[in-house]
């Protein structure tokens, strides 16, 4: 199964506008400053947009590119800035701001690409491949705050009259990350019991019943808990509908886990008819009751490997068909909630 995941990084910026009459030289200088984080915003929601929307990933590739090359373009325009005044300091903010940006779309989206596979294999890694993501969205607010700041010291050195507001492309990146946070609190609950059955699955394929029992019962626990979550969630802008989705998905798992006594019972009585089947093979005269007890054990195989096989159908298909629900939801979910910038 492809997991459908989002690596997602926004800026919080407070653009500014000033007013008509305080337009002077030290606005002008912001201006230009403002002027580069705003090139970059563009750039940054166009490859999210083309990210969410299912575009191809070549240009998407190519979007994150551009981007990057757009924010050293922007580094090197601040740098290029005389200080105002002989105060560079709101001038070195935004340049360290840039090279902080540069790396979090290069190196840590790197990291995270390469933690991808790994997350997929166990609870405790997809968490921690999911923090990551977090981690390094705060560290982003951090910086873009210690901008701000370096802004409106600037402004009130220089008597720069600064009238907030929030602009339409602030609002759209303030929307990526409050759908990625929510799909990842959603996820987290999916994920897992989702791994202990991967895990049961496996344990079967293997024979191990020992293995098949134990993550068949964190499976039912972890899905029970899972559900309890969902309870309290109130989705996203009144979108529940990937809680639904979840929901369902963990009403599967703990069918699953009830349903899963039928493999056993084929386990056991397939062990039971080897050994008989061994025991007559030992014997160069049987009796009738070995005949007997060894057609028995050959419908008693067979009753059980007919159990096993629909049990065994059932749940692969009503799987399958739960899966691609859930895959479907989180699609339509990011389709609908990520805004779309060309």
């Amino acid at each position: 199964m492809k997991i459908v995941y989002a690596f997602v990084v926004f800026l919080l910026m407070s653009f500014t506008h000033l007013q008509a009459q305080e337009i002077t030289n030290p606005g002008q200088y912001m201006d230009a400053i403002s002027k580069q984080q705003e090139n970059i915003s563009k750039r940054y929601m166009s490859y999210v947009s083309a990210s969410a929307h299912g575009k191809r990933e070549r240009k998407v590739e190519n979007l994150r590119n551009k981007l990057l090359a757009e924010i050293e373009e922007a580094k090197s325009n601040i740098q290029a800035l005389p200080g105002y005044n002989g105060d560079k300091s709101y001038r070195d903010t935004a340049v360290n701001f840039m090279k902080f940006y540069y790396n979090v779309m290069n190196d840590d989206y790197n990291k995270i690409i390469n933690m991808e596979e790994i997350a997929e294999q166990s609870y405790d890694e997809m968490e921690a491949y999911l923090l990551l993501q977090e981690k390094i969205q705060e560290k982003l607010s951090e910086a873009n705050n210690k901008l701000s700041l370096a802004a409106k010291t600037f402004a009130a050195n220089n008597k720069v009259n600064l009238v907030e507001s929030t602009s339409a492309l602030n609002e759209m990146m303030k929307e990526v990350g409050g759908v990625s946070k929510h799909y990842h609190e959603v996820y987290l609950v999916f994920f897992k019991p989702y791994i202990q059955e991967k895990n049961m699955l496996a344990a079967i394929a293997k024979g191990n019943m020992t293995g098949m029992e134990q993550s068949r019962s964190a499976m039912l626990k972890y899905a029970q808990e899972g559900l309890v979550k969902l309870s309290t969630m109130t989705g996203f802008n009144g979108d529940k509908s990937i809680v639904y989705s979840c929901k369902s998905m963990l009403n599967f798992y703990v069918k699953e886990a009830e349903k899963s006594s039928t493999i056993s019972d084929f386990f056991l009585t397939k062990e039971k008819f080897e050994n008989i089947k061994k025991e007559m093979e030992k014997k160069s005269s049987k009796s009738k009751e070995d005949i007997d007890a060894y057609n028995k054990g050959v419908n008693d195989i067979n009753k059980a490997a007919e159990v096993y096989n629909n049990n065994n159908n059932e749940l692969n298909n009503m799987r399958n068909e739960k899966l691609n629900e859930w895959n479907k939801s989180v699609k339509t979910f990011f389709d609908e909630h990520t805004p779309r910038y060309k």
